[in-house]
């Protein structure tokens, strides 16, 4: 990773790639979904909670294969669904800040979405030639910006799930096309019996601070489960 802060002088001429596939760095099994978006993601990915190094605790994901590499939602024509998570969107940019502390946008020079020189006229321009921010780059800059704020939010949503210890463990059995037996572990999901015996003060916070509908939402995106694996099973 080579971060930059990003400024129309020196970045005046970079292109990037914005089509989805594997050379692009889309080759991933999972990435961070966020809470406020899973009403629009547990229609079509299965949302599932991993332990991340460190203290950062538990991280929500959505689900894209079953092995490490694998995404069954790329195709030779790009992105076969009708929404992307935040955080997959974003590549190759991300938030930096300022030494008074106020966000800035980077980005990162050895993405495989930047375009290289010998690539020619190929991707969308970042700048206008004047210098003014292009359309594309002022998408990135209002997605960047949600996605900074609704991030800012996820620890207070872990916290209320462990507060409640609301996350079990669970696996996903695979039979791959060929017969071989196989199993996806250290995933997390929501213990629907201890969410449905908390008492009815605990549901009321739970709702009022807004972690009541995600909750349920995640409960729901399992049903994209047998779906991911009818995916994997075609190819």
């Amino acid at each position: 990773m080579t971060p930059a802060l990003l400024d129309n002088v020196t970045h005046r001429h970079l292109r990037i790639h914005t089509d989805r596939s594997a050379a692009h760095g889309d080759a991933r099994q999972s990435c961070l979904a966020l809470p406020a978006e899973f009403r629009q993601l547990q229609a079509h990915f299965p949302i599932v909670f991993q332990l991340v190094d460190g203290d950062a605790g538990f991280q929500p994901v959505a689900l894209f294969g079953l092995e490490e590499g694998q995404n069954l939602f790329l195709t030779p024509t790009g992105w076969d669904a009708p929404v992307m998570p935040m955080a997959l969107q974003r590549d190759p940019f991300m938030i930096g800040r300022a030494p008074d502390d106020t966000l800035q946008l980077h980005i990162d020079l050895a993405s495989p979405r930047i375009v290289r020189p010998d690539e020619g006229e190929v991707g969308t321009a970042l700048f206008m030639p004047h210098g003014g921010f292009s359309d594309y780059l002022d998408h990135i800059v209002q997605l960047m910006e949600h996605l900074h704020a609704h991030a800012q939010q996820l620890p207070v949503f872990i916290e209320a799930l462990t507060r409640h210890q609301l996350l079990e463990p669970f696996v996903i059995d695979i039979e791959t096309p060929s017969g071989e037996q196989g199993r996806l572990t250290g995933l997390f999901t929501v213990n629907e019996e201890r969410l449905a015996a908390l008492p009815g003060a605990a549901l009321e916070t739970l709702a009022r601070e807004g972690h009541l509908l995600p909750i349920y939402m995640q409960i729901a995106s399992l049903a994209q489960l047998p779906v991911l694996l009818e995916r994997a099973s075609r190819r």
